[in-house]
């Protein structure tokens, strides 16, 4: 992060990621190429990882979210976790401390879609000692999840 300017244009982004340079520069008192220039150039660097919406799921007929905790042998690990990544209904993968390394958000029409990515897909990967969460109601939506 190079300065405080970046980090202002990055909590202006956070809130609103379809705020203008112009718009941005007339909130922080610079010129819109400044702007540009400095969000390209975090973006390059990879600061700026890319942009999302938030979106309501159950408009979707998404009506079931849950965490899914698991552990896997080590040696598993890296093809299980990468296997998940073609399963549509898996929108998040973290590695985690505790008894369960990975954690896993699964979304799905239902609960017994959810069940049956659970019992059919993830499991069968290797996956063990797994703890299902529900979601019950999301209070914070972050832009992508």
């Amino acid at each position: 992060m190079d300065d405080e300017l970046d980090k202002e244009i990055l909590q202006l982004l956070r809130k609103n990621a379809k705020l203008t340079y112009e718009e941005i520069g007339q909130l922080l008192n610079r010129s819109p190429s400044t702007v540009r220039d400095r969000i390209k150039k975090m973006e390059e660097t990879r600061t700026i990882l890319g942009y999302s919406a938030i979106v309501d799921h159950e408009r979707l007929g998404v009506f079931s979210d849950a965490i899914v905790c698991a552990d896997i042998e080590p040696d598993k690990a890296s093809s299980a976790i990468s296997a998940l990544f073609s399963i549509e209904n898996v929108v998040e993968i973290l590695n985690v401390t505790g008894e369960r390394r990975v954690m896993i958000r699964v979304r799905a029409r239902n609960n017994r879609e959810l069940s049956e990515i659970i019992e059919r897909k993830v499991r069968p990967m290797g996956f063990n000692n797994i703890e299902t969460i529900l979601v019950l109601k999301p209070i914070v939506r972050y832009p992508g999840f």
